[in-house]
């Protein structure tokens, strides 16, 4: 009935078979041997980008330190890299120049005073003055931990026009909120839109003199009377507030500037 004995044949398949199996077993090998080089080609891979981003935070982290300290004027690329405990040639392989890297924190820095839903995500969405204060807040804690970074920007607008024009959009885009919001809470009032974009914009400088003589001035006469961060935050929201509703905040909502709601004007 067969060709060839039984034996043979079964030890054909055997071979045929074990022959088999131990291509799969190769093959099988070789693709686990790929996907363990390739996981670890993505460890190194996002180890890289780690330590790329630390690098580049550590230049950044630099920068302002050194802006803060001796301003946009006097520091250098060296500077940067002596400050950071980095080598001058790892600088430029993240920063095209000195420019570029100041351009980096500045935008950084402005994104933060835009994040209002970051800004105001503790804060009830009708309760005005605790969103102004929120907002005052950031500013403060700005000027006081970085007055050098905001003398900076002053700097840096005037030496930069594309700076300077982003800046001030980034100023117009934050208060043409309020000038959308102020018919909706003041319905009565009768001021076309040129007249409100007048009174927000007018009154968004209120305390900007004072911080810049406080922090970064150092007024002799204004620091010896040690105002802390949210005396001044609670105050200038305050004067924004009666400026923006014509009335004071109730006396209950403030606990630093309180007297400031027995500032009235007798009607003779």
């Amino acid at each position: 009935m067969f060709s060839y004995p039984v034996q043979t044949i079964i030890i054909e398949i055997e071979f045929k078979f074990n022959n088999t199996c131990s291509h799969q077993s190769d093959a099988l090998k070789k693709g686990v041997r790929q996907k363990e080089k390739e996981a670890e080609m993505s460890v190194a891979l996002k180890t890289k980008t780690r330590k790329g981003d630390q690098a580049r935070e550590s230049l950044k982290a630099a920068a302002i330190r050194l802006l803060n300290r001796c301003g946009y004027h006097q520091i250098r690329v060296k500077d940067v890299t002596v400050e950071a405990g980095v080598a001058t040639g790892l600088f430029y392989h993240y920063f095209k120049n000195l420019d570029a890297l100041v351009r980096e924190v500045m935008d950084e820095h402005m994104a933060q005073f835009e994040a209002t839903n970051e800004i105001e995500k503790d804060v009830t969405r009708g309760a005005w003055l605790e969103r102004m204060k929120s907002h005052y807040r950031l500013v403060v804690k700005t000027y006081a931990e970085q007055p050098g970074l905001m003398r900076c920007i002053k700097q840096y607008a005037a030496d930069d026009p594309e700076f300077r024009a982003r800046w001030h959009a980034s100023y117009n885009k934050r208060m043409q909120l309020l000038v959308e919001a102020f018919p909706k809470v003041m319905p009565d009032a009768q001021l076309s839109k040129r007249e409100i974009q007048l009174l927000v914009l007018g009154l968004g400088g209120i305390g900007q003199n004072f911080l810049d003589e406080y922090y970064i001035e150092g007024n002799p006469e204004l620091v010896a009377h040690e105002y802390t961060q949210e005396e001044l935050s609670e105050w200038l929201a305050a004067l924004f507030y009666r400026g923006f509703f014509a009335a004071n905040p109730s006396e209950a909502s403030l606990q630093l500037a309180s007297p400031l709601t027995s500032v009235k004007r007798k009607v003779l």
